[in-house]
């Protein structure tokens, strides 16, 4: 099971679970055609909206292409078969990317104009806007019963069904009832990198990591020497997708694992607003960056967070490898040294570390999080002898007492 946050209604929080379905073989071949119907009521949109354009300069909506839906059940006995309100996702779908490709226009960014849909790129979900759940089940009419591993215990306000390359699952929109008010842990502060995943103020680093590609570039490989539009290519590229999704979803349950044990022992935490979109244009280091799923990462410890009575803040990233977060002294530092040795203080420590703790400091200031007794966050002395740990001996003392305010980071 896999939790995910949307955006939430003052005093609710809404989340989405999804859960891995079990469907029969009959079902197989149902949702199989339906999805079929959705690529082709796609691509029938998108040409009708593309037309009157041209001829009229005007732009057709969605209530309109929902009234052409009718007119078309009332003829296609095919497309009657299955409910109207799953079919109209598509139409709204389309409605959505034209909005976005709009709106993209308007912010003066290059946008993506929606395209067609082939048959191995085509609709592969549909929304189940008044879900049915019975005998621990999702009843979807004219497509059957999808089994659940467990049925949701809160108010369901939407379903989606969708079909990957290895599984049906279903994810369900549920609105749940109040929050912790109790924040866990004491706030930290964790810098991103590339040589470490997740560098935490208090020393913790999680493992970078690098998938593995051999099993991907074996399945690629056979797919570029297959003849397209060969029943043997489409086998092949069904096998890559298996493969690729295989390595998602281990990457996924990673990053869950990760974000839940942060969130256990911390649930303040400050991280560095980053515009990976920007960072992504390095020749060089863009795979790395990517293979790091840090936005996912920091969304994940959003929700989580806010479900254990805390909260993420996002600082500026600015000067965080180049602060002594001791002092306050900035220096030059290359990216290739990896020791911070202040030309103020004389504090040595590990770069990334320092960077941690300067965003803690940032995130306390900017949330305003109460300072404990010992002027760490809900700290005692032994936090605060853990988070001076790897200090030089001579340092210690001065990081724990002279920098009123600081001794937390």
């Amino acid at each position: 099971m896999k939790h995910e946050a949307q955006a939430k209604p003052e005093g609710k929080r809404i989340r989405t679970i999804t859960l891995t379905a079990s469907i029969s073989a009959a079902t197989h071949c149902r949702l199989d055609t339906f999805l079929r119907q959705q690529t082709e009521l796609w691509n029938a949109a998108l040409e009708e909206r593309i037309d009157c354009y041209r001829k009229t300069g005007k732009t057709i909506t969605a209530f309109d292409q929902m009234k052409s839906l009718t007119e078309i059940r009332r003829d296609d006995e095919d497309f009657r078969q299955f409910p109207v309100a799953p079919q109209r996702s598509a139409l709204r779908r389309l409605d959505k990317a034209f909005k976005r490709f709009f709106d993209q226009v308007k912010r003066g960014e290059k946008p993506g104009f929606p395209r067609f849909k082939g048959r191995n790129r085509g609709i592969r979900s549909f929304d189940v806007p008044d879900p049915v759940i019975r005998d621990g089940s999702l009843w979807v009419k004219g497509l059957g019963r999808f089994r659940l591993p467990s049925v949701p215990d809160a108010r369901i306000v939407q379903a989606r069904a969708v079909k990957s390359a290895l599984r049906v699952s279903v994810q369900f929109v549920v609105e749940l009832e109040g929050r912790p008010s109790t924040p866990v842990g004491r706030p930290i502060g964790i810098d991103m990198g590339i040589r470490n995943r997740a560098i935490m103020s208090s020393g913790e680093t999680v493992p970078a990591v690098t998938i593995d590609r051999r099993p991907l570039k074996r399945v690629q490989r056979l797919v570029s020497r297959a003849k397209k539009g060969s029943a043997s290519r489409r086998k092949k590229v069904k096998t890559l997708a298996r493969e690729w999704e295989r390595t998602r979803t281990r990457e996924r349950n990673a990053l869950h694992e990760i974000s839940a044990d942060i969130v256990k022992r911390h649930s303040r935490i400050a991280v560095e607003d980053l515009q990976v979109s920007n960072m992504m244009r390095h020749p060089t280091l863009a795979r790395p960056m990517a293979e790091q799923q840090w936005g996912r990462l920091v969304h994940q410890l959003t929700f989580k967070a806010e479900s254990a009575g805390g909260e993420v803040v996002r600082v500026r990233p600015q000067h965080t490898s180049t602060d002594c977060h001791a002092c306050g002294h900035r220096q030059k530092m290359p990216l290739d040294v990896r020791e911070f040795a202040c030309g103020g203080c004389g504090l040595v420590t590990d770069r990334d570390v320092n960077a941690a703790r300067n965003i803690l400091r940032r995130g306390i200031a900017l949330a305003g999080w109460e300072i404990g007794p010992s002027g760490c966050p809900g700290a005692s002395g032994d936090v605060l002898a853990s988070h001076a740990a790897g200090l030089p001996g001579q340092d210690v003392e001065r990081y724990a007492g002279e920098h009123d305010g600081h001794s937390c980071i």
